[in-house]
């Protein structure tokens, strides 16, 4: 019943996907073909193009990001909190299935969302910064050369690196969607404005785990005025304690967000 409930959420939110990235691609494009019809154009004027570009570029990554990760919440809410929720929650499957199913599907989404804003700076975001910068022979492979032997000076492995930055990342998802899940389920404790409520919540949780992460941070962060200090090493540890904190707080939210749905749940 599981396979059947992934395969009906994302039926249901594919084509959203699809709309949200668009912008991200489609300004990508625009930000390309602007650069090709400026190639060997010098000035004042190359500047201020790139700058606007730059400006739409930033707006719509940003925009993209955040309405994918609105659209998840409003999508669990409807789903499982209003009159759909009545269909849902008299559905043969348990609470933990509709919420598995829910986080698999929408944590894909996100994690391809994340994915398309990552090429897209590699091969837009980039470029525009070398020409803002007046550097024309900064390129994101001579970063990852330099990056690639500060790591080798430091013992680091680049394949531990990049498979660290990658659990991070997707333990980072998880999280993120079980924080909103938590939200909006605590939110339908309120009476009256529980999509107020729920916005509160995920205020305070996300503070919570910023506090949180700030507090495991700091004596790393007092290392940074040390001679030898390496931002490498600090950066491998910094991703190690963040991943621990945001295991822990999923974690957290989940078990929240089921015990409130299994005895606590409220679809007035």
């Amino acid at each position: 019943m599981l396979k059947n409930l992934i395969k009906y959420e994302w039926k249901a939110i594919w084509r959203v996907l699809l709309i949200i990235n668009s912008f991200t691609m489609l300004t990508t494009l625009i930000g390309l073909a602007a650069m090709h019809a400026l190639d060997g154009a010098y000035g004042r004027s190359i500047n201020v193009i790139c700058s606007l570009i730059f400006i739409l570029y930033y707006v719509t990554i940003i925009g993209v990001s955040f309405a994918m990760s609105i659209y998840v919440g409003i999508r669990f809410y409807k789903n499982l909190y209003t009159d759909e929720g009545y269909l849902m929650h008299t559905l043969p499957v348990t609470k933990r299935q509709l919420v598995i199913s829910k986080l698999l599907v929408h944590s894909f989404c996100l994690l391809i969302t994340e994915i398309i804003v990552l090429v897209s700076i590699a091969v837009l975001l980039f470029p525009l910064l070398a020409i803002l910068l007046g550097e024309p022979d900064l390129f994101l492979t001579s970063l990852l050369r330099d990056m690639k032997e500060m790591m080798q000076t430091t013992g680091l492995s680049v394949t531990a690196m990049v498979v660290s930055g990658t659990v991070s990342a997707v333990i980072g998802m998880f999280s993120g969607v079980l924080s909103i899940y938590c939200a909006i389920t605590l939110g339908q404790t309120f009476r009256g404005h529980k999509v107020m409520g729920a916005i509160l919540c995920y205020i305070g949780l996300y503070c919570l785990m910023q506090s949180v992460s700030s507090v495991f941070l700091m004596p790393q962060m007092s290392l940074l005025g040390v001679s030898d200090f390496n931002p490498m090493v600090y950066v491998m540890h910094a991703i190690t304690t963040t991943s621990i904190i945001s295991m822990f707080f999923g974690i957290i939210c989940y078990c929240i967000t089921l015990y409130m749905m299994n005895h606590k749940l409220n679809l007035d």
